[in-house]
């Protein structure tokens, strides 16, 4: 080998150590660099790493408290569902969802069992609706609707056929919503039983509304009912015939047979009205012896007053319940709507008054009136006089006049009788038909005490002038009824200084148609007051031994209608005999009133009647005539007395 090929070795041999030297100092600086990065990365998954033990720490405790929360959260949720599932026992409720689109419903609840459903999902609603009742499907049919179409909360009760085979109230409630993973449109709510409660809310209605003697609807259900039928008149253009029903002397009847047997006739006369239920729309028990019978709009005014005439035939012959015939009397008024009233109380007016024109009939008997012009002219002549009556009782505009009386014995004038007098009262009426006025509009309780008071005021100076005799005041039966009659005498009696033993108070037949006990105890009163007690117009309407006996009393005054034929008539002198036998019998004096003619008065002294009122002698006076009258301030005593029952 020559020196320049090895000299040419060597220089490849150094080159190629050179670039061996070269990549073993790049593949150092690069390994170094490497071994930096890989030390930086290192540094990074160590770092990393202990932020992953943070992370995994916090996300293990999170998951911890997580956990407790939903194990918590599961726990109340459980404890919710247990709560709720007990109320719904209690209540006896069920849940139920109404599936929109497949038309099938879900119930869930313990207390489904009182339906009797089974299964509890997936039924047909067709198949649920048939549960309902008839009469309150259509209603939960139409409030399903309108949840369905506006959203409109669901309330209503229906009754669902249970388990037993009955039907029984339930309140279902509901809400449109959303539910499931697809929001499937649905109607989720509740069905409570509520059968009791509907039942007691029923029974309260039914006492509330119904009359618990008879069972018929009270005054207060017909004036709720009248409203709707108005209504439904007024619309159809057809009206209708109300009668009236007033059971004559009722009071009697209780007095007589006692109040068991008469709480029996105003049932059996309820269940007669019941009879007449093809030609009726409504009948009611307005009060103790008041009914109102509405007749049906194809039943024509002429057809309704033979059905009443009718019903006035069938209670002729009604018997008690121990077989007695009673012959029950009544008195009926009948109106029209809307001819005769557009409203309740315009209606019930009219009926009223055509009930008081058979009322002044009732002598007769029973009596049917149809309610006419005639008696509407009456009703507002009526109204008149009320109205002046009240402005002249605040006035005081009232006086009295007198007539005496004369003992047949000692024939002498032995006193007179106060008559009321209106001076300012307008000519077209008469006295009498003012104190009828008075009377039904309960005026009559001012009105008397007025005139008790003008009554006492003149006694009061006769006693002054030294004329010591009897004062009779004669009290109406409504002053009986709602006014302390005792007290009100002891106050006149001390403010005017009369002596006890000069009064007399004089109570009319109608006095019987009050409670007759409690009226004997006020009249004993009286008596142990020093007053003396009398009945007038005796034989007027009714008169009766046992009420006579009842009452403590002192005098009898026979009424004008038998003394008018005493001297002619063979059966008045016979009634009057008898009254006045009888009432001497008892120890009572006997007072004639009406007493107008010669052939009167002998008839009557040969009876032996004691005292003689009438035209004959006197006629009604003022206070300064009557003392003026010759022989009035001789003795014997006077009988004073103020009467409002009627005049002469």
């Amino acid at each position: 080998m020559t020196q320049s090929s090895i000299e040419i070795e060597l220089s490849y041999l150094r080159k190629k150590i050179s670039r061996e030297k070269d990549a073993r100092m790049q593949a150092e600086v690069l390994l170094e660099r490497k071994s930096t990065e890989l030390f930086g990365i290192n540094q990074r998954l160590l770092e990393a790493n202990q932020n992953l033990d943070v992370i995994v720490a916090r996300r293990t405790q999170a998951l911890k408290t997580s956990t407790k929360r939903v194990e918590v959260t599961s726990d109340e949720l459980q404890n919710t569902v247990n709560r709720l599932n007990l109320v719904l026992d209690i209540a006896n409720a069920v849940t139920w969802l109404f599936d929109v689109r497949n038309q099938t419903m879900d119930i869930a609840g313990k207390s489904q069992s009182l339906l009797g459903i089974e299964p509890t999902r997936g039924i047909p609603a067709d198949e649920l609706l048939l549960r309902i009742h008839k009469d309150d499907a259509p209603g939960l049919i139409d409030e399903l609707n309108l949840s369905l179409k506006k959203g409109k909360a669901i309330n209503i009760r229906c009754r669902i056929l249970s388990r037993c085979g009955s039907y029984r109230w339930f309140l279902i409630n509901g809400e449109l919503s959303s539910f499931g993973a697809k929001s499937s449109l649905c109607v989720i709510g509740s069905c409570i039983e509520m059968h009791e409660q509907v039942e007691r809310e029923r029974e309260i209605w039914r006492v509330a509304n119904h009359d618990l003697l008879t069972g018929l609807p009270n005054r207060n259900h017909f004036e709720t009912q009248f409203s709707v039928l108005a209504n439904d008149s007024l619309a159809s253009g057809e009206g209708f015939t109300a009668a009236l029903i007033d059971l004559n002397d009722f009071t009697q009847i209780n007095d007589t047979y006692g109040y068991s047997i008469g709480d029996g006739v105003l049932r059996d006369f309820a269940d007669v009205l019941r009879g007449y239920s093809d030609y009726t729309s409504h009948v009611a028990r307005l009060s103790g012896d008041e009914y109102v019978v509405i007749f049906k709009n194809n039943v024509a005014t002429w057809s309704a007053h033979e059905l009443c005439q009718k019903l006035i035939d069938e209670c002729a012959t009604m018997s008690l319940q121990n077989g007695e015939r009673l012959g029950l009397s009544l008195t009926m008024g009948l109106a029209v709507f809307p001819k005769d009233g557009t409203s309740l109380d315009d209606l019930m007016q009219s009926v009223y008054s055509a009930v008081q024109v058979g009322k002044q009939k009732k002598h007769i008997g029973s009596s049917c009136v149809l309610y006419n012009a005639a008696i509407e002219r009456e009703r507002f002549r009526e109204k008149d006089i009320r109205n002046a009556l009240k402005l002249a009782i605040e006035k005081q505009s009232f006086d009295l006049a007198f007539q005496p009386i004369m003992c047949n014995e000692e024939e002498s004038f032995v006193g007179c009788e106060a008559l009321f007098r209106w001076p300012d009262m307008d000519p077209q009426w008469d006295i009498q038909e003012v104190i009828d006025v008075a009377e039904n509009s309960g005026l009559i309780l001012d009105l008397g005490e007025q005139v008790i008071a003008m009554a006492f005021a003149k006694l009061s100076q006769l006693s002054e002038m030294g004329v010591k005799k009897w004062v009779a005041i004669n009290i109406s039966p409504l002053q009986f009824q709602f006014q302390d009659i005792p007290q009100l005498i002891s106050k006149a009696l001390v403010k005017h200084n009369v002596d006890p033993s000069m009064l007399v108070v004089e109570v009319t037949e109608n006095i019987f148609l009050e409670n007759i006990t409690r009226i004997a105890a006020v009249l004993s009163e009286l008596k142990k007051m020093g007053v003396r007690v009398s009945i007038d117009d005796f034989g007027s309407g009714y008169s009766s031994l046992r009420y006579v006996q009842m009452l403590p009393i002192d005098k009898i005054k026979i009424d004008k209608a038998f003394i008018d034929d005493v001297g002619s008539g063979v059966e008045s002198q016979g009634i009057v005999q008898a009254v006045i036998n009888m009432s001497h019998s008892m120890g009572y004096k006997v007072v004639a009133e009406g007493v107008e003619t010669q052939e009167q008065l002998m008839a009557l002294k040969s009876m032996g009647c004691d005292y003689i009122q009438g035209y004959f002698f006197s006629k009604p006076v003022n206070f300064d005539e009557l003392i003026k009258l010759e022989g009035f301030n001789k003795a014997p005593p006077l009988v004073l007395k103020t009467h409002l029952g009627r005049t002469l």
